[in-house]
């Protein structure tokens, strides 16, 4: 089993946010109306045995004056052949009323009981550009505590599994009424087993599939969650990925014991920008390269020619460096298809630039590419120019120069959309375009408002203390 490849990328839309619906809509962003005493009174209904099952388990998880977990997110698949893994983690440790600990992918928020806490870790943003929310803890913490800030509503909603199942089970005044009301049936499946546990497994059939609850048939405590997978497989099989699975694991669910208060203690940095919610920083530059002259750089071509910097000098370059992984598969044969596209009178010089080492031959390449179908001039970038001089983290990465040989466009990871994209912007650029000031200019633009919100939000939250524990990564 191989854990993906960095520079496979997934389509957000591909990501469940299922959870997140009905978790939202559990904390009050429903449309939907409660129905009156007068409307229910009459109405006593009569619970299947998987209706009490899932019922019992809220009240256990209701009535529960601690809680702690450490929870595994898993998402399995296949891909030409091979079984792929990909892990994230979320924890949730609560005592009544107030004090909580949630660490959910990026997120981690803390609250002590007299202060909440927050910082989201994303080295794309410098981890949020700094910044930590600090606010009052509620008096009773409930769900809107946390979804009242939309950035944590995304960074969870857009973690593999979504938002932790558990929140909604602890924190929401209603536990699953959204989730079982969508349901098309819900029904008792064969009983399972995890390790020594024997758990009862309750489906709820929803519009993306069905949603398995593995429930410990001692203690009613939720074990495992198989996620619904429909949607998720037909969006993922457009990278040749099938035999789709996501679960989340509670292996380690407990109620009712103590939890010391070093579990809620959180350190809060010197040079941290305080605010009563986060702001999105600026999306940055996607290289510091972008409108200027690269330094000096030369690839070897199969042939024992060297491609320099000066001779793609006159005319716009396009550079595709590439590996030997699917993601760089599919952005050559995109690659191809641009090429093949572009007009006669085009002055568009396009290679694609391999970074196999050298004990990878020659040979090997012309037949690597062959099989993809790409017929572009290939080179070698054995001196790693790419790495040094471009600062290029992994490939697929995508560079174009202009005629100056100054960088335009930069863009890392695998693009979907690259065949439809980079067309519209080679026509603006052989138009004569700056695409580079243009983008200068809007970050500048950007980071002004940003600069004005974060001054806003600075303001309105509260001095925090100094204290112990710094969040988990």
């Amino acid at each position: 089993m191989q854990f993906r490849h960095a520079s496979f990328q997934f389509p957000s839309a591909a990501l469940p946010l299922l959870l997140a619906g009905w978790v939202l809509a559990a904390a009050g962003c429903s449309d939907r109306t409660p129905p009156t005493p007068a409307e229910t009174a009459d109405a006593t209904p009569v619970l299947t045995p998987a209706e009490r099952i899932v019922q019992q388990m809220v009240a256990t998880y209701r009535q529960a004056e601690s809680y702690r977990d450490r929870a595994v997110v898993r998402l399995k698949y296949r891909q030409q052949g091979q079984v792929f893994e990909d892990e994230g983690q979320f924890a949730v440790s609560l005592v009544r009323p107030n004090k909580l600990s949630l660490q959910a992918y990026q997120l981690t928020l803390v609250s002590d009981g007299r202060r909440l806490r927050a910082v989201i870790a994303d080295p794309g943003s410098n981890d949020m550009d700094g910044q930590i929310v600090v606010r009052e803890a509620p008096a009773v913490f409930r769900l809107d505590a946390i979804y009242e800030d939309p950035l944590m509503v995304d960074v969870m909603s857009n973690g593999m599994g979504g938002p932790p199942v558990t929140l909604e089970l602890l924190l929401s005044e209603s536990p699953l009424q959204e989730l079982l009301a969508a349901g098309k049936r819900v029904e008792l499946l064969d009983e399972g087993k995890i390790r020594d546990r024997v758990c009862d497994r309750v489906q709820v059939q929803l519009a993306d599939g069905p949603l398995v609850f593995w429930v410990d048939r001692q203690s009613h405590l939720l074990l495992r969650l198989e996620y619904p997978t429909d949607r998720l497989a037909r969006e993922m099989a457009a990278g040749n990925c099938t035999d789709v699975r996501l679960t989340a694991e509670f292996g380690e669910a407990r109620v009712n014991e103590r939890i010391a208060d070093d579990e809620f203690a959180f350190a809060v940095s010197e040079t941290a920008k305080t605010v009563s919610r986060f702001v999105l920083p600026p999306q940055p530059l996607p290289s510091e390269l972008i409108g200027r002259l690269p330094d000096d750089f030369h690839f070897a071509g199969l042939d024992g020619e060297l491609l320099t910097r000066d001779a793609l000098l006159g005319r716009i370059a396009v550079l595709v460096w590439f590996n030997n992984h699917p993601a760089s598969q599919t952005a050559l044969e995109q690659f191809e298809q641009i090429r093949k596209a572009l007009p006669a009178e085009a002055q568009v010089a396009c290679y694609t630039v391999c970074t196999e080492p050298s004990s990878v031959s020659h040979a090997q390449l012309r037949t690597l590419v062959q099989r993809w179908g790409s017929t572009a001039p290939l080179v070698r970038d054995l001196e790693a120019f790419g790495r040094d001089v471009f600062k290029i983290p992994y490939a697929p990465t995508v560079v174009v120069l202009d005629a100056r040989g100054a960088v335009q466009l930069f863009e890392v990871g695998a693009n979907p959309n690259l065949a439809s994209e980079l067309p519209d912007r080679l026509r603006l650029l052989a138009a004569g375009e700056d695409l580079a000031a243009g983008r200068l200019a809007q970050f500048r633009q950007e980071q002004m408002l940003y600069e004005k919100k974060l001054a806003e939000l600075s303001r309105s939250a509260p001095q925090d203390a100094r204290v112990l524990r710094a969040p988990l990564r």
